[in-house]
C-alpha cells in the first residue's frame, strides 16, 4: 500500500516530468520564425549520366498534368511544428509539372532519342500524382520529407502503350529550423530519383526501341 509520501513523490515526479517536456517543447518553438511562407527556387535540372542509345526515335513529351489532390500550382506543402501546427506554405518555383516536364525532356535527350514538338513516333504523357514536402517535429528535431509519385503513358503513332509508375521518398533531418536551403535540398534529391528512375527504366527503353 503507497504511503502519502509515496504519492506526493510520485506526484512531484509527474509534475517536473511535465515542466521538462514544456521546457523543450518552448525551446523548439523557439527556434522557428513563426509564420513565414517560403519559396523554394530550383536549379534547372541537368542530366545526371547515362548511355544514349543509337535509336533515332522521335519522341514528344506532352504537357504534364497536374493530379495532385492535395495542393494546386507551386505549392508543395508546408512547414510544421510540434503538434502538426502549420508555420506557413512552400511553393516551388518553377511548379512542379514544369519542374517533370524539363526531367522527361532531358531524360530522353540524354537517352539518345530526339525530342521533337511535331512529327513523332512517340507521344509521352505524364500525370503528377504527387510532389509534396513535410515537416514533422519532435521536441529534438525536424524531418523534412518529400516525395514525388508520377505516372508515364507512352504511345507510338500505332497505338501500342506502354504505362508506368515512378515513386519516390527523400528525407533529411534538422535540429534547426527547416530553412529553404535545407527543404530544396530534399526537392532537389527527389527529382533527382525520379530521372534516375525514368533512365534505368528497361522496359521502357525497350518499347520505345529502334522504330
Amino acid at each position: 500500500m503507497s504511503t502519502g509520501n509515496e504519492s506526493l513523490a510520485g506526484l512531484l515526479r509527474a509534475r517536473g516530468t511535465l515542466v521538462a517536456a514544456s521546457m523543450l517543447l518552448s525551446l523548439l518553438a523557439g527556434c522557428a520564425p513563426g509564420m513565414q511562407n517560403i519559396l523554394v527556387d530550383l536549379r534547372p535540372y541537368e542530366p545526371q549520366g547515362g548511355n544514349p542509345s543509337a535509336s533515332l526515335a522521335k519522341v514528344r513529351v506532352e504537357p504534364v498534368k497536374d493530379a495532385r489532390g492535395d495542393a494546386v500550382g507551386g505549392m508543395i506543402g508546408e512547414r510544421t511544428t510540434i503538434g502538426s501546427v502549420s508555420m506557413g506554405v512552400i511553393e516551388l518555383n518553377p511548379p512542379p509539372t514544369d519542374v517533370i516536364a524539363r526531367v522527361l525532356k532531358t531524360e530522353f535527350t540524354q537517352m539518345g532519342y530526339r525530342v521533337v514538338s511535331a512529327e513523332e513516333q512517340f507521344a509521352v504523357g505524364a500525370r503528377l500524382r504527387k510532389f509534396q514536402v513535410l515537416t514533422p517535429a519532435t521536441v529534438m528535431y525536424w524531418d523534412i520529407n518529400g516525395t514525388i509519385e508520377l505516372e508515364l503513358a507512352v504511345t507510338s503513332r500505332d497505338g501500342r502503350k506502354h504505362e508506368s509508375r515512378y515513386a519516390v521518398t527523400c528525407t533529411d533531418r534538422t535540429y534547426v529550423w527547416p530553412s529553404e536551403a535545407l527543404i530544396g535540398g530534399v526537392v532537389a534529391a527527389c527529382v533527382g530519383e525520379i530521372g534516375a528512375r525514368l533512365r534505368g527504366d528497361a522496359t521502357l527503353a525497350k518499347f520505345i526501341g529502334n522504330p
